[in-house]
């Protein structure tokens, strides 16, 4: 009870949704490309350290979005719907910086084909 007379009611948290769902809006803005409004925001994603950066942060909000849902289903916590959010958002950000590497990587091998064919 509380100076006041009240009971102050605390609920237990499940701070693996509050990571999951940190880390899957850092991998959101990090691979849209919010983070650079400049000229440089073109080559960002063509840059390995960007395509590690968003694949080690959406690992993260997958793997503790799978540990907050299993919390949640068991010991009855909140945030199982935002574990869901960042599982499903970590895996998009995860395959499209994929999509993205496989593109520069391609792009890259090409005009060193081109190059290679005017020489």
């Amino acid at each position: 009870m509380s100076e006041t007379g009240e009971q102050v009611r605390t609920e237990p948290e499940n701070r693996a949704a509050a990571v999951s769902i940190g880390a899957a809006l850092t991998a959101a803005i990090v691979a849209s490309g919010s983070l650079w409004a400049t000229a440089v925001s073109f080559y960002m994603p063509a840059t390995i350290g960007w395509f590690v950066l968003v694949e080690l942060v959406a690992l993260t909000a997958i793997v503790s979005g799978h540990v907050a849902r299993r919390r949640a289903k068991r010991q009855g916590l909140p945030g199982r719907w935002w574990a869901l959010a960042s599982i499903t958002t970590g895996w998009v950000c995860a395959l499209y910086a994929g999509l993205v590497m496989v593109v520069a990587v391609g792009v890259f091998a090409g005009l060193a084909l081109l190059v290679a064919a005017l020489n």
